[in-house]
């Protein structure tokens, strides 16, 4: 049947594709299912002890008994990821950008930051404790400095990634330095940058859970290191699957606001 008849267009179905937004919903639920299932056929089978691999409904239940303890720690934890987070965007976006456009600062600075980079996290960690004492800002420095590092080497990669043909059609154009910025290097850029905010968000959770290891009495992290000590397996489990679903929840958060400021790139076109 044609598409087009006189006078009126007809328009086409719209068709349920897996590539789309609720078809990868459909995805990842299938994935939980299948773990879910093998998880449970290996307690079934294995009858392992609890302390050792607790079953998934043990887990669950274990899970709404503790809801306000978990919550309560929760909130610790989620102010030291966002805050962190941020922090480490406000930072490394405008240091990205003065390491393309200030030589001295590429030449002196970057090394710097890259050889910091090199130094475990995990050894900073008490050292933050010494100089800062303890509380919320060496944990969210903590997870700062972890999610750092990829922000800044996204944007400068990003920044410097802009073709050599369209540098000098800028110039044959007498384009000004700041136009260049604005309207070709920074939207050139912005994939890579979003990408590097990704990658961080995982990092911030990690840095975030490794904080509250070092210092702290609250906290997910807090609440791990208690549970292994009395080999809550249980609680352990909750923890664990919590920060997954709050990392998942930060990338598509991340993901969504890409897709809303990065529209026309041909990682967001299908």
């Amino acid at each position: 049947m044609a598409d087009i008849e006189i006078g009126r267009i007809r328009a086409r179905p719209r068709r349920f594709r897996l590539d789309s937004g609720a078809g990868n919903v459909l995805w990842a639920l299938a994935a939980a299912a299948l773990v879910i299932a093998l998880w449970s056929a290996t307690v079934a089978i294995l009858r392992p002890p609890t302390y050792i691999l607790p079953a998934p409904w043990t887990v669950i239940e274990k899970t709404w008994v503790d809801r306000g303890l978990l919550a309560s720690n929760g909130v610790t934890t989620m102010i030291e990821i966002i805050v962190g987070l941020v922090i480490s965007i406000v930072i490394a976006i405008p240091l990205g950008i003065a390491v393309v456009a200030i030589q001295p600062v590429r030449k002196i600075v970057y090394p710097i930051i890259v050889a910091f980079n090199a130094i475990p996290k995990v050894a900073l960690a008490p050292l933050f404790v010494v100089w800062l004492g303890y509380g919320y800002l060496p944990r969210i420095l903590i997870t700062a400095s972890i999610a750092f590092f990829p922000i800044l080497v996204s944007t400068v990669g990003g920044l410097m990634s802009l073709e050599p043909d369209f540098l000098r059609l800028a110039r044959v154009l007498q384009a000004r330095e700041s136009q260049l910025f604005l309207r070709m290097r920074l939207p050139n850029a912005l994939p890579a940058i979003f990408s590097g905010i990704k990658v961080a968000t995982s990092l911030a959770v990690i840095g975030a859970i490794i904080g509250e290891f070092v210092a702290s009495d609250s906290g997910w992290g807090y609440l791990l290191v208690q549970a292994s000590g009395t080999l809550d397996t249980a609680i352990m489990f909750s923890v664990v699957i919590i920060l997954l679903l709050v990392t998942t929840a930060l990338f598509g958060v991340v993901a969504l606001s890409e897709r809303l400021m990065v529209s026309w790139h041909a990682s967001q076109r299908r």
